[in-house]
């Protein structure tokens, strides 16, 4: 993706966080990463779970799968 396109997504850059991110070493930002999509992860698993309280284990797994993936065919 040409940066002009990616720039447009994201609207304008902070010159500071991009600082801080270049700053970071590879591993720290994989975690950070990691870290952020596993709150999502839960965040969505408990709004499913609130959702529809008498969900089995299993489809509230696929229900959350479907969410995160964002294809509401998925193990279907």
């Amino acid at each position: 993706m040409p940066s002009s396109v990616r720039q447009q997504r994201l609207e304008s850059l902070d010159p500071r966080q991009v600082a801080v991110w270049r700053a970071m070493s590879p591993a720290r930002r994989l975690e950070l990463a990691f870290q952020a999509y596993q709150f999502a992860l839960d965040i969505v698993r408990l709004t499913e779970k609130k959702a529809h309280p008498d969900l089995s284990p299993d489809e509230l797994a696929w229900r959350v799968t479907r969410r995160m993936q964002g294809n509401p065919q998925l193990g279907r």
